[in-house]
């Protein structure tokens, strides 16, 4: 046993983090969305939820530092970052709820949500004059969603989009929007008590092949056409969210 898991689970652990890792050198995105399909198959998926969350910060600090535009970030995003603050307590709160199988249900449902809205290529725009009310309302969301499954790049994507936030802005926003999620999320499980020495060390230990695939990614990026890729990851998404729905009824 390592960490407390089967040596079978932990290398499968490692390597769903290098393929994961691997799949946002690619598209850019995508690593809890990759995690979070395949770690609930080797591990039970509260500890899958935790180590998504601790990975998520930390393989973005980098990109906010390279974008430089971290205070332009702030400035379009601070209505949303203020309002994870309660929504990631009151995901606290309906996590400690939640009883068999349900994380299952809910997981499936943001996959394939995440999956469908993508490939719809569906995109609201927002009024200037209603950014800071649109953007409250979508951190509301994404904590409560991002601390029952880690997964809440959606509602980030959907609101930077739709203010037209351009090239630098977005990947500046989108990294500071997982750094403070996350950091709020993981506190979050903290006090739920899902948070322990031995998951934080194993956190730590997977930002290894985490980074090791985000290497290999950008390196192969250029050699196959990205949105090929992007749609055989979306459409295996659809297929993973039934089956977690199918495992959580």
């Amino acid at each position: 046993m390592i960490f407390g898991l089967e040596i079978v689970a932990f290398l499968s652990v490692f390597a769903i983090f290098l393929i994961a890792g691997t799949v946002k050198g690619v598209l850019g995105f995508g690593l809890p969305l990759i995690t979070m399909s395949l770690l609930p198959f080797v591990i039970p998926v509260e500890l899958a939820i935790v180590l998504s969350a601790l990975v998520q910060p930390a393989t973005n600090i980098g990109q906010l530092i390279s974008t430089g535009g971290a205070r332009q970030a702030f400035n379009s995003t601070w209505t949303t970052l203020l309002a994870l603050i309660p929504s990631v307590a009151l995901g606290a709160w309906f996590l400690s709820e939640l009883e068999g199988n349900s994380h299952l249900f809910i997981l499936g449902l943001t996959l394939i949500g995440f999956a469908v809205h993508s490939l719809s290529g569906f995109v609201f725009r927002i009024a200037k004059e209603r950014q800071n009310i649109v953007g409250g309302i979508t951190g509301f969301v994404a904590g409560i969603v991002g601390m029952l499954t880690s997964i809440n790049g959606m509602f980030f994507i959907m609101y930077l989009v739709g203010i037209g936030a351009q090239r630098n802005e977005f990947r500046a926003a989108i990294a500071l929007l997982f750094i403070v999620s996350g950091v709020l999320i993981n506190s979050g499980f903290w006090f739920a008590g899902l948070l322990n020495q031995n998951n934080i060390i194993l956190g730590v230990l997977v930002l290894v092949p985490c980074f090791t695939g985000m290497w290999v990614g950008n390196r192969i990026g250029n050699r196959i056409p990205n949105e090929v890729f992007r749609k055989m990851i979306l459409y295996a998404l659809l297929v993973i969210g039934c089956v977690f729905i199918w495992r959580g009824l």
